[in-house]
Parts: C-alpha cells; structure tokens; sequence
C-alpha cells in the first residue's frame, strides 16, 4: 500500500484496470488506494470479488432475517417483583416503567441489582431466576 501512495493517477488508472476491470470512480487517492490493494489481495489469493461480494450480501441477509426470526426477549410487567434470598438475607426487585427498583433506587438492569447484591458480575436474570428458556 505504501508503494502505490507515492504512484501518480495515471499509474493507478493502470493498476485499476488490472485489477479490478470496470471504470475507475471518481474517488479521493486515498480511498482508491485501499480498493485497488483489497482487488490485488483478492486476485493474488484467487477470490472472485463478485462471487465475494454476493455471498457476503446473502450473508447479511441471512443475519437480518435471523434477527427478525429471532424471539423477543422476555419483558416484565410493571408491578411484578423478583425475590431472591442470598448469604441469608432476602432481597426484593420490583419492575417499574424506567427499570428496577431495588431498595429505593431505580436500575436499569436486573444484571446491575445482582451486581449490587453480589459485588460480582452475574446475569441478572439467572441471579433472580427468571432467565429465558430456549
């Protein structure tokens, strides 16, 4: 890459038809530096920059259709309370319309009031119990 900074337009023109075999953008160096360093890469190690191109489109989406597919995590109602007894001392999470109130404050995670409890990481809900079933 180095090397083709210090090349003129009309070498990289060259260097782009190479390459790449469609007419050259109209582009900044810079940017048509990485495109023609990526092509020769490609070339270099045999890969059809078409056939890459389309499956890494049918690869997202295949990935965007995996996350409308998949299921909705798990929401609390207002008014439904989490009770957990840890070292012996039984702690009380109640859900709200912001969060979690636990001891008068109000958190945004179940994980964040397990954390509290616990001075350690935890998911929140396998800390109360109620984690999603799959």
């Amino acid at each position: 890459m180095q090397q083709l900074k210090t090349l003129t337009n009309e070498q990289l023109v060259k260097i782009w038809a190479k390459y790449i075999k469609e007419p050259m953008p109209n582009l900044r160096k810079s940017l048509l530096i990485r495109y023609i360093t990526w092509y020769k890469q490609a070339y270099e190690n045999k890969i059809n920059p078409k056939h890459f191109f389309r499956r890494l489109a049918q690869a997202q989406k295949n990935l965007e259709q995996d996350t409308i597919n998949r299921p909705q995590e798990k929401t609390f109602p207002e008014g439904a309370c989490f009770v957990r007894s840890y070292k012996g001392i039984q702690h009380k999470v109640e859900v709200v319309s912001n969060g979690y109130l636990y001891n008068g404050q109000t958190y945004k995670s179940l994980s964040a009031i397990a954390r509290e409890i616990t001075g350690k990481q935890w998911n929140g809900k396998v800390f109360f119990g109620v984690k999603n079933d799959k």
